[in-house]
Formats: structure tokens, C-alpha cells, sequence
């Protein structure tokens, strides 16, 4: 089912019109968030094809937080921080990855900017399939905030045993 909702999910993101209008308006949403707002550091995914555009959140962010993004290593996603754009190579999967090296370990007043390629009403994601998200959040209780156009919000799916809730969804949903 979860392979269904990833396929069809990611053919409607593929064909996204006003993309640019609508990653403004979620940057504005973001930018604006209370908990973005009150944290002193951002875990961010660096976006990649048709996801939600986050390089503009990370430059943004750069000016006044501390800015960390992730990177897999021996099947674990850990977090490492950046000074600048400048600081990320492709790494897995051709997904930019820090090429810094001081890693996260403190998660106080620290937040989490969540892919995914379709979220439900009731705020679990739909990934890529491979748990890194799932598998941090189980172990780190952080706030989290799942990026998505309003197309791709859906009423529900089946979940598993694995499937962690996130905390809030923001979309471009008016």
C-alpha cells in the first residue's frame, strides 16, 4: 500500500505547477512558526527534485540559528552542522551531505524540518521507504515539522509498527 501512495504521490509532486509560489509560501509559514521561531537549532533535509525547496530555509536560517542537516553513515542518519551552503557534497543517494564533521549530540531547544512525499491528516509521513526518520525520532524526542504542497496531504494510510508520528505538517493549504 505505502509503495501505492509513494508511486502516485510522487508523480503528482513530479507535476506540482507554481512550485515557486508555493515554496514561498511554506518558507513564510516556516520562517513564522512558533517553535521555529523559539529554537536555537534547525535540523533540515536538503531538498532535492521535486521536494519542497529548503535551500532557501537553509540560507535563511544560516543568519541566526545553528543549522544542521543529515547525513547516512553505516545505515544511520546522524546530523552534522553547516556554516554555509558551500559546507555539502552529494553524498547517499545523490542527496547533498555535510562534508563538516562536528556532529550534532545535543538536541535542546532543537527542532526537525522533515521530508517526505506525502503526509495524512493525522501528521505520519510517508518516506522513501528506508525508516531514517522514523528510526532518529524513535530515539530522539525532538519537535517535528513535515514539509508537503497541499496535494499531497491525504485523509489517511495504514500504518506500521515503525511509523512515528511527527508534530505538525505545514503546507501551502490557505
Amino acid at each position: 500500500m505505502k509503495n501505492e501512495l509513494r508511486k502516485k504521490y510522487l508523480e503528482i509532486r513530479n507535476n506540482i505547477i507554481n512550485k515557486e509560489e508555493k515554496d514561498n509560501i511554506i518558507f513564510n509559514k516556516v520562517i513564522n512558526n512558533v517553535y521555529v521561531k523559539n529554537a536555537k537549532t534547525i535540523l533540515i533535509y536538503v531538498s532535492i527534485n521535486s521536494e519542497v525547496d529548503t535551500k532557501k530555509l537553509i540560507a535563511y536560517f544560516l543568519k541566526n540559528k545553528k543549522v544542521a542537516v543529515p547525513k547516512i553513515e553505516n545505515n544511520t542518519m546522524n546530523f552534522y552542522y553547516i556554516n554555509s551552503l558551500n559546507d555539502l557534497k552529494i553524498g547517499t543517494y545523490y542527496i547533498l551531505e555535510p562534508t563538516t564533521n562536528i556532529k550534532v549530540t545535543d538536541f535542546k531547544d532543537t527542532i526537525s524540518i522533515t521530508p517526505g512525499i506525502c503526509f495524512s491528516k493525522d501528521n505520519y509521513r510517508i518516506g522513501y521507504g528506508k525508516g531514517y526518520y522514523d528510526k532518529f525520532y524513535s530515539k530522539h524526542n525532538i519537535y517535528s515539522i513535515g514539509l508537503c504542497y497541499k496535494e499531497c496531504l491525504i485523509e489517511n494510510f495504514t500504518k506500521d509498527k515503525y511509523d512515528i508520528k511527527i508534530n505538525a505538517v505545514i503546507s501551502d493549504e490557505m
